[in-house]
């Protein structure tokens, strides 16, 4: 599945407004197509609250959701505590690790 194909059926799932961060169309790219499945199944999950949030320690409205895809990939899917889903982060894992200090996880 091509990366603009992955965030309309991600779209479709948690809202147009949704935003992709670091670089998702390289990431969601280079993953087996099996991963991707794996990945929008995670995100099913996350909207219906089967997999638990973390909480942010900079902003107590903000939670998150954290996945490991394969060995050097990690996901972060941000959600308004009693809102909308904001982002969804998808990058190498030095680039999630700064992501989520700044954002307080």
């Amino acid at each position: 599945m091509q990366p603009e194909d992955g965030k309309k059926e991600i779209r479709k799932i948690l809202g147009e407004d949704i935003k992709f961060d670091g670089h998702f169309n390289k990431c969601f790219d280079n993953i087996k197509e099996t991963q991707q499945k794996e990945l929008i199944g995670w995100i099913i999950r996350c909207k219906n609250f089967e997999i638990g949030p973390i909480q942010s320690k900079k902003n107590r409205e903000l939670i998150g959701f954290v996945e490991r895809i394969g060995s050097n990939l990690r996901s972060i899917l941000t959600k308004e505590k009693k809102g909308y889903f904001i982002a969804l982060f998808l990058d190498k894992h030095k680039y999630y690790e700064t992501e989520m200090e700044k954002l307080g996880f």
